[in-house]
């Protein structure tokens, strides 16, 4: 039998991220080529410039890598795109920026006492740009990160302060410390000495980016004048056909007042086809999930109407046309919606069609158009019934690489910002935006700059899809399946099930402090299965519970008396 075409996943780039090397090497890719079709709406033009180099002072003492050999660029609003940036060991090189004329650069750099996790240099607010052509310019990468980190902080505390928040004494330590090493390398005129004293300003600013959005955060819900009855805590359903139905129906409810029930058309591998042959759809057990959840009070959600990744996207579904594609869309959107009247809190329309999930033959303005297509008929059919798109890879590292879930991109690509904004200036009439939150490789701070971004849409937010790994088990060692870590830890310290119920209870609190945020959903209920390794708030199918599970529930008591 021919084995199937692999199908890349978000963690080939992102988890692996690492595994960008890896990723590279089994794409066939050597290094970044342009995408085999172009738009005029969307290709940058190349303009002939000079040399920018980001030049690495390796002060870290361990054995590393202490600079992952990928990077990418972005724009001045943060949205990736792609170029020639390359990285190595002796640092970064961008000479084409595609047209783009103020960028940040964006890579993966070891802070010892952090973790090893992606950092955005944008010369301190005010962004680099290429030197006049035929000429060369080298900066001191420890020095850039440092800087734009630093001065980001002192923006957020500026802004935060004019709402009353003042930072707890601790966090102020940590702010001066990294404000006056800053200035000390500022001052220093040896490059060496230079990348030393930014670092360890860099230590300080990455700890007080984090210490600062929490207790904003904290500050945010206490300020609350009445509980958010507005505010969901969910997870994935698929648990019910992985674990004894008693037991699930007993946990379930005990942790969570919404449920996504997965209606993937091609099986994701836990639940059986939703649509096995064109036209004859299997609602028979997802019928009973969601009266027993029902029955418990659990609010629904249906995901996903359609979600074109490669390894669940059937051939017969592949070969369509873009004719054929909308009637499709206009007969499935109808007849599943129409299948629950009153069920459904809401449906997931389209899952990361953002130039990831692409495996149909549609192009870059066409996807805006079935997008409008299902969400209309969506509305004429159940009008009550929320519309949501979801979108993942927040910071869409995708675009550099120039890939998509089922190989190379046709088409110069769209970050979920980009998509979300083409849908809006199109009049798509979706009511709520989904954005998936996998340890994206990222710090608290970016990730809450990221999401205010998301609330320039005026419409709520639902992290979607919020999961970490949870370290290795004595099991997951002896297997194979997730072994020790061999290299830098990512963040703070090697994960473990203590690490992932930090993370989760951090991410938790920055979205409830939010007003535009209004759901927290956490992926996978199980470990086995879990998208993260070991990701899941329960060990295995008789339903032991982790630390996870535990300060899950323990800050949900404490979010609910807020006000």
């Amino acid at each position: 039998m021919k084995k199937p075409k692999r199908a890349y996943s978000r963690r080939d780039f992102i988890g692996t991220a690492a595994g960008a090397g890896a990723f590279l090497a089994a794409s066939g890719l050597s290094a970044f080529p342009a995408p085999t079709i172009l738009t005029a709406s969307r290709t940058r033009p190349s303009i002939a410039a000079g040399t920018l180099r980001f030049l690495p002072h390796y002060v870290q003492r361990g054995s590393g890598p202490h600079l992952l050999d990928w990077a990418y660029a972005s724009d001045s609003k943060g949205d990736a795109f792609r170029s020639d940036i390359a990285a190595s060991r002796d640092g970064l090189l961008l000479s084409d920026t595609k047209g783009e004329g103020r960028f940040a650069v964006n890579v993966r750099w070891n802070v010892e006492e952090f973790g090893y996790i992606f950092i955005t240099a944008d010369n301190g607010g005010e962004f680099y740009k290429l030197p006049p052509n035929g000429r060369e310019q080298s900066l001191n990468l420890n020095f850039e990160l440092a800087k734009s980190r630093v001065v980001q902080n002192r923006t957020r505390r500026a802004g935060f302060e004019k709402t009353g928040w003042k930072p707890s004494r601790e966090t102020k330590a940590y702010l001066d410390l990294s404000e006056d090493l800053f200035g000390d390398a500022r001052r220093s005129t040896g490059e060496p000495r230079r990348g030393l004293l930014s670092q360890k300003s860099l230590t300080y600013a990455m700890w007080a980016s984090e210490m600062m959005e929490l207790e904003k955060a904290r500050f945010n819900i206490e300020s609350l004048k009445r509980p958010r009855a507005d505010f969901f805590f969910g997870c994935d359903a698929r648990a019910f056909y992985q674990m004894y139905q008693d037991t699930f129906l007993e946990l379930f409810p005990e942790l969570f007042d919404y449920a996504m029930v997965t209606y993937v058309i091609k099986g994701d591998g836990m639940m059986s086809d939703f649509e096995p042959v064109e036209g004859k759809r299997n609602f028979g057990t997802r019928d009973v999930l969601v009266r027993k959840l029902r029955e418990r009070n659990i609010t629904v959600q249906g995901r996903t109407l359609f979600w074109f990744y490669d390894g669940v996207t059937p051939d017969w579904l592949k070969r369509k046309s873009f004719e054929e594609l909308k009637k499709y869309v206009e007969r499935h959107t109808r007849e599943t919606i129409a299948h629950y009247p009153e069920e459904m809190f809401g449906w997931e329309i389209f899952n990361e069609f953002h130039d990831w999930a692409v495996e149909v033959d549609v192009t870059p303005e066409q996807t805006v158009e079935l997008v409008k297509l299902s969400c209309d008929v969506a509305r004429d059919t159940n009008p009550d019934c929320h519309r949501i798109i979801n979108n993942c890879c927040p910071f869409a590292e995708y675009v550099q690489l120039g890939k998509t879930s089922g190989g190379d991109a046709r088409y110069p690509q769209r970050t979920p910002w980009e998509f979300t904004k083409d849908l809006v200036d199109a009049g798509v009439d979706f009511t709520m935006l989904g954005q998936q939150m996998y340890f994206p490789y990222r710090d608290l701070q970016d990730i809450m700059v990221f999401l205010e971004r998301m609330a320039e849409f005026r419409r709520p937010v639902q992290l979607s899809e919020v999961g970490a790994p949870g370290g290795p088990t004595n099991l997951s060692v002896k297997t194979g399946s997730v072994g020790f870590p061999e290299e830098p830890f990512i963040w703070r310290r090697p994960w473990d099930e203590e690490l992932q119920a930090d993370w989760l209870e951090a991410v938790c609190t920055l979205a409830f402090s939010r007003p535009w945020i209004v759901n927290f959903s956490w992926f996978d209920l199980l470990d086995r299965g879990a998208f993260q390794k070991n990701g899941g708030l329960l060990r295995n199918d008789k339903g032991e519970k982790k630390a996870a599970w535990h300060r899950f529930k323990k800050l949900q008591n404490t979010l609910k008396q807020s006000a």
